[in-house]
């Protein structure tokens, strides 16, 4: 088995004199006078003055990221400088605490931006990511991703005795996130104890441990909890207590009340309501009287055969 090391210039990086090959190991002079290398070790290694393509156990380190991936080929620029790098099978990234994998990936040099595709998923500590097509940023925190299915972990429930810890689901077209925020845009669905929450885009907010406290919806917002519905044109969510307040012409329902006003606040797992301005329609109990009529079937006026009563 033959391993080869690769290390080549960063691409904002201007070539020293004493560094002429990208595609050759560098003796230790030149390798000291390197900023930000990209070192490249494979089973196999072919290449010439444009791209090199490098297979079995490809291996890239560049700056805080480790990627590994089964085939790589790597693109330069006019004085060989690595400007991007394309990985194909069993692609693993691993940045920090943040890590990713999928079929596919292409990480651009100078940007320090690396698209995972082919099944992709990403995971942080506290979150764990999939769709279509992930993003991340090397060296930072942030996230995005395409046809977006998002597990959060939520602040603890505030409940009397104990603190319980429930997973927030989130389903969108496309979120970015950053450490302290992520924003989530197109056909947001959220699922989080009881309730499903959707709405047209949404912010969720994080504490210090990275756990969802706080949740802003904005645009066509529907709530369904049990038996309960409501909706509006805005909403805020606050996850350690449960409670939803939904503005913007917001109306509620459940069985047998129908409610709008200018707020509207409910609590998951409970049927209260609390409405501020409230206009309150309430279904009433039938009569008894009318409830037997209406089992015999018989009506309010005439008799059987059709004339009017005689005094």
């Amino acid at each position: 088995m033959i391993e080869y090391l690769v290390t080549a210039f960063f691409v904002a990086q201007p070539v020293p004199a004493t560094a002429t090959a990208g595609a050759r190991a560098p003796n230790k002079v030149e390798a000291s006078q390197l900023r930000s290398p990209v070192e490249i070790t494979s089973k196999l290694v072919a290449g010439s003055r444009s791209q090199a393509v490098f297979t079995g156990d490809v291996v890239v380190k560049h700056q805080t990221m480790d990627l590994r991936c089964d085939k790589m080929t790597a693109h330069y620029n006019g004085p060989r400088e690595v400007t991007r790098v394309e990985c194909e099978g069993n692609v693993r990234a691993v940045d920090g605490e943040r890590t990713a994998r999928g079929e596919r990936a292409d990480f651009d040099v100078p940007a320090g931006l690396l698209v995972v595709t082919g099944n992709p998923e990403a995971k942080d500590p506290k979150a764990h990511l999939r769709g279509s097509e992930v993003r991340l940023t090397q060296g930072n925190s942030n996230f995005e991703v395409k046809d977006a299915v998002v597990t959060l972990e939520s602040a603890p429930l505030k409940v009397k005795g104990a603190q319980q810890r429930n997973p927030v689901d989130i389903n969108a077209k496309r979120v970015a996130g950053t450490r302290t925020q992520a924003v989530f845009t197109g056909d947001v669905v959220v699922k989080h104890r009881t309730m499903d929450l959707r709405c047209d885009k949404m912010i969720t907010y994080y504490n210090g441990p990275r756990e969802v406290t706080r949740a802003e919806c904005v645009g066509n917002v529907r709530a369904v909890d049990g038996q309960r519905r409501a909706k509006g044109e805005r909403a805020n969510f606050d996850v350690p207590t449960g409670v939803l307040v939904v503005t913007g012409n917001p109306e509620a329902w459940d069985p047998t009340t129908h409610l709008r006003g200018s707020e509207v606040r409910m609590t998951l797992g409970n049927q209260n309501f609390e409405v501020k301005d409230a206009v309150v329609t309430v279904e009433t109990a039938p009569l008894q009287e009318q409830q037997q009529k209406r089992k015999s079937g018989k009506g309010t006026t005439g008799n059987t055969d059709g004339g009017a009563k005689q005094p």
